[in-house]
Parts: structure tokens; C-alpha cells; sequence
């Protein structure tokens, strides 16, 4: 097989660079797991679980990885008591009978809704300034959640989102559903499993429902890697996977002595762009992730004999942990634009490792992660006839601080980068400031600012609103 090993054709670095910020920049904000139906059932506060919503403290934590179920929950936490699915003595006539089970004794739903003011400012390809002032996208998207328990080993999560458009259209997408089963043998909390639509735990504490702030960290996710100039566009422009937010398949994780997690999943890969299919070949992706954690909390909500501190956002902890992300793309054809004779690519197989880090010092946390990726690309003219290979790598990472005035206020920082494969394409740099007020529990204030500090004429300052019930 022929190799490709000239210097692929320069594009206009600077001006490719800004394009795909401006496009990073005006990515519509994705979901966030704030659960409102949680609160009823246990007669709660949102802050119990959530620092700012949507972003989790260490109870929230220990509650999402325990099965959306409360550490060492107990008959008298549960204040809507569920409904029984058969008597409990069914349990030990079972083969002979079916296994008992519960639902909630009301439609477990919740609503999240989100109103935006949105202000932009990119350069466009004629080398002018475009602008966007006071854009009103009231509402901009709404989230329908369901989710609880089944019984005492069954838990369940759904979301669809609404999301609006301009022409008064409206994008409907299911984001979540999954069901799992929660240490259904051996220790507690040291097997669960989750089948369905899922984001995986393996970008547990940087996927966007996890964080403050209102943009994704769209150089680990929206970042395209496959590309004649090792990647220089988005996932939404011709395919590709940095990390996937979303994932359909089947995870296994656990809690081992109370301090260390471990991840496991086998999930469907790059789609079908033919779309006649949920997986655009036969192969299968595979994930997983190490994570322990000193201090704080336990992640599965043990505090050693200590009690918790009264202000339940502080965990004094440092959690680490190591991932990596194996796929397979041979088959699928990825178009490709302007790159001369090259017409398509194919991934035959990539691969993405790295390491997170998360510090918890009283009000404040910092957390960041370093993505390294490589890709084997097979490079086909128009007529599907082999160019050659070439095995292009990047990486990227990013570093973020919370810190929480008053209960009720959070300020965040974050820095970003993409350093792409094609050195003649320089790295993307974004900035990213939030100031986030609870004007209720339940109701969130927004003031965001976004900037490329490669091209400082692509930015935006958005005012957001979000209310959830």
C-alpha cells in the first residue's frame, strides 16, 4: 500500500483557524442533568445534589453513581413512596413467580427550559466582521427528563430535547435513554451497568453536563481529527470523533473501596451517512477510565465515620484519572472539501488516551484534562481509488476554576486548546468567562463571555436564563 509522506497543501492557516472558531462559537449550548423530579421524590433542595445546577457536588455525585438512589438511602428518605410491582415474598418463590419491582407513584418527569439574549461577532470568508446584537431566543431550548428507580436494583434515565430555530421550526432529539442495573450481585456499588443512549463516564466531570459554564469544551468534543491536514474542521462538518458526548451501547463501572472508580464500555461508533443504519460498520468502539480519588467524600457517598461539612459544595480532594477511547471508522467514507485530489477519507481505526484532574480547596475547584489523539486515514480520489495513508496525530486540553462567592454565586474561568496534526495550522485558543447567580433554587441568571484569542474579532457575550421544575 502506497504512503503518503509530501507536506499536504497549505490552506490559508490563520483564516481556516478563525473559520472554525467563529463555527466553535456558534454551536447552540447543549443539555444539562439538572432533575427536579429528584427533589420530589426526596422532598429536597437542588442544592442538596448540586452546587450551581447543573454542576454536582460530592453528594450529587455519589447520588448519579449510585443509581440515581441516596448513599445508604433508607425506607424514610423516600417520601413518595413507590408502588410495589408484586409482593415482596415473590422473591423467594422466583423461578416460580415473577421478580417483584416499583415505579414512582407519579409521572417522574421534569422540565428544564432555557432563555438566551445572544451576542456574536465573527470574521466571515470575505475577510469582513459579522455581528449578531440582542439575538432573543426566548425560549432556545427545552429539556424533558424523565428518570428514578425501578425497585431496588433498576434505575432509569430519558431526556429529550426541543431545541428552537429561527424559521420557527423546532429540532427534536432524544439525547438520553438508558436503563440501568445497580449492583445487582457482589458488593454494593461495585457493579452497574447502563444499556442505552448514554453519555459515558468516561468524560465524567468535562462532558457539558457536568460543568458551570454555558459553552461545551468544544476542543475535546467538537473538534474534527480526520481531515488531509490532520483535522481542521468540526465534527458536524464531515464526521470524525474527538470524544463522543453522547454514546449507544452498553458500561460497566464500579466503586472499589469507596475511593476508586473503573469504566468499561462497548459502544456503536462513527454513523452511517447514508443513515440506514445506527452504526456505519460492523466493527465497535471500546472506552475506559480509572479514576481515584484522596479526600473529600467517598464516590459512593462515604465519609469514613466524619460527618459531611456544613456547607456541602466544600470537599477539600484531589481526584485523578486515566482514559482512553478505541474506534473503528473503516468503511465509512468521510467527504472531503478543497483538499485537492484527495475527494474522501476513511478512519480506519483511532485512538484517544489521556488524564483528568479535579481539586477541591474550600470555595474553589480546579479541573482540566489533556487529550492526545492519533488516526490512521486511507486518503481516496474521486473515483473511491487509493491515494495512500497517512497516521496524523493531536492533542488538546483544557484548564478550568470555579469559585463560589456565596452559596448562591459561582464565577468560572476556563482556557482551551487544539494543537491539529498539520503544523502549517495553528493551535486553537479560546477563552471562556461565566458569572452564574441562583435567582431561586431553581432559576439560574447567566452573563457569559466567549473569545478566540488566536483571531480576537470572534467573541460572544450571551445573557442566559434557566429554570427548571
Amino acid at each position: 500500500m502506497p504512503s503518503i509522506h509530501t507536506h499536504p497543501p497549505r490552506l490559508g492557516s490563520v483564516a481556516l483557524a478563525c473559520a472554525v472558531l467563529v463555527a466553535l462559537l456558534a454551536l447552540p449550548a447543549t443539555r444539562a442533568e439538572a432533575i427536579p423530579a429528584f427533589a420530589r421524590k426526596y422532598k429536597t433542595s437542588c442544592q442538596t445534589c448540586h452546587i450551581v445546577f447543573p454542576k454536582l457536588n460530592a453528594f450529587g455525585e455519589a447520588f448519579r453513581l449510585n443509581g440515581y438512589r441516596m448513599p445508604n438511602e433508607t425506607e424514610d428518605l423516600v417520601k413518595e413512596i413507590p408502588v410495589p410491582m408484586g409482593a415482596p415474598a415473590y422473591k423467594r418463590l422466583w423461578p416460580k413467580a415473577v421478580w417483584p419491582g416499583a415505579i414512582s407513584p407519579a409521572v417522574p418527569l421534569a422540565v428544564n427550559v432555557k432563555m438566551a439574549d445572544v451576542n456574536t461577532s465573527g470574521v466571515n470568508d470575505a475577510g469582513g466582521v459579522d455581528s449578531v446584537k440582542n439575538d432573543f431566543q426566548f425560549p432556545q431550548e427545552l429539556n424533558i427528563f424523565g428518570a428514578g428507580t425501578l425497585g431496588d436494583h433498576v434505575s432509569y434515565f430519558t431526556e429529550t430535547t426541543f431545541g428552537a430555530n429561527p424559521d420557527g421550526s423546532v429540532d427534536v432529539e432524544l439525547e438520553h435513554a438508558h436503563i440501568a442495573f445497580d449492583s445487582p450481585f457482589g458488593p454494593e456499588n461495585l457493579f452497574h451497568f447502563r444499556i442505552g443512549r448514554i453519555a459515558p463516564n468516561v468524560v465524567d466531570g468535562f462532558q457539558e453536563m457536568w460543568i458551570m459554564t454555558d459553552a461545551g469544551i468544544d476542543s475535546l468534543f467538537a473538534y474534527n481529527p480526520i481531515g488531509a491536514h490532520g483535522g481542521t474542521g468540526l465534527t458536524d462538518m464531515g464526521g470524525g470523533i474527538s470524544l463522543p458526548m453522547m454514546a449507544t451501547g452498553i458500561e460497566a463501572y464500579g466503586i472499589v473501596h469507596h475511593r476508586a472508580l473503573y469504566v468499561a464500555g462497548i459502544v456503536n461508533g462513527m454513523g452511517d451517512p447514508a443513515g440506514a443504519r445506527f452504526d456505519g460498520n460492523n466493527a465497535k468502539d471500546v472506552y475506559a477510565r480509572l479514576d481515584y480519588k484522596f479526600g473529600g467524600m467517598g464516590l459512593d457517598g462515604d465519609m469514613g465515620g466524619k460527618n459531611p461539612p456544613a456547607e456541602n459544595w466544600r470537599d477539600d480532594s484531589l481526584r485523578v484519572g486515566v482514559f482512553a477511547y478505541r474506534g473503528d471508522g473503516s468503511g465509512i467514507n468521510v467527504d472531503q472539501m478543497d483538499m485537492g485530489d484527495v475527494a474522501s477519507i476513511q478512519d480506519q481505526h483511532f485512538l484517544r488516551t489521556g488524564f483528568y484532574a479535579s481539586a477541591f480547596v474550600r470555595d474553589l475547584n480546579v479541573f482540566g484534562a489533556y487529550l492526545h489523539g492519533t488516526d490512521t486515514l486511507q486518503l481516496f480520489d474521486a473515483d473511491a481509488n487509493l491515494l495512500g495513508s497517512i497516521g496524523p496525530s493531536y492533542h488538546a486540553w483544557f484548564l478550568q476554576g470555579d469559585y463560589l462567592f456565596y452559596p448562591w454565586l459561582d464565577g468560572a474561568f476556563r482556557y482551551e486548546t487544539v494543537t491539529p496534526a498539520d503544523p502549517s495550522v495553528v493551535s486553537l485558543r479560546t477563552a471562556v468567562f461565566n458569572l452564574s447567580a441562583l435567582i431561586r433554587a431553581n432559576v439560574k441568571g447567566m452573563l457569559e463571555y466567549q473569545r478566540d484569542l488566536r483571531e480576537g474579532r470572534n467573541h460572544s457575550l450571551n445573557a442566559v436564563v434557566r429554570f427548571a421544575f
